[in-house]
């Protein structure tokens, strides 16, 4: 069997790739020539103008600025507009126990970082439309250690 096998190896050796016809590496020039692209770019400018004209000249007039936050009450920002703190939320997203440290006086605490995604939604009940505010927030709580 390994006669067999050595024969085959002898033979396949042997073996060497045709070479291509001028029809393929002529097929395969064009192929890799770099193509000409159109060119386009004289008209891209003043067609910018253009498409920015039409949005500023369809955009509403009188639109509302969104209310003002001013500590925890919410001010309207003009006479129409009433908006209201309507759903609030505070969701723990991810919390960590740091373990025993020392803290500068010498005293023991126990260390816990919480991470919080704080959400208010205000809705105008006149329009029907909401604004949806989330913040991050972190929060670091130390828990005074009493060794007996």
């Amino acid at each position: 069997m390994d006669k067999d096998l050595e024969d085959l190896e002898k033979e396949l050796t042997a073996l060497r790739p045709r070479t291509p016809g001028r029809t393929l590496e002529g097929r395969i020039a064009a192929r890799l020539q770099p193509r000409r692209r159109a060119q386009f770019g004289w008209f891209a400018l003043p067609l910018a103008a253009t498409v920015a004209v039409v949005f500023a000249w369809q955009m509403p007039r009188g639109v509302t600025p969104p209310p003002t936050v001013e500590g925890d009450s919410v001010s309207p920002a003009t006479a129409e507009s009433q908006f209201k703190p309507v759903a609030t939320q505070n969701l723990l997203y991810d919390a960590f126990d740091e373990g025993v440290v020392t803290l500068a006086d010498g005293s023991k605490a126990r260390r816990v970082s919480r991470s919080y995604v704080d959400t208010v939604v205000w809705r105008d009940p006149q329009s029907n439309a909401s604004i949806k505010w989330s913040v991050p927030r972190d929060e670091v709580r130390l828990t005074q250690l009493t060794l007996q």
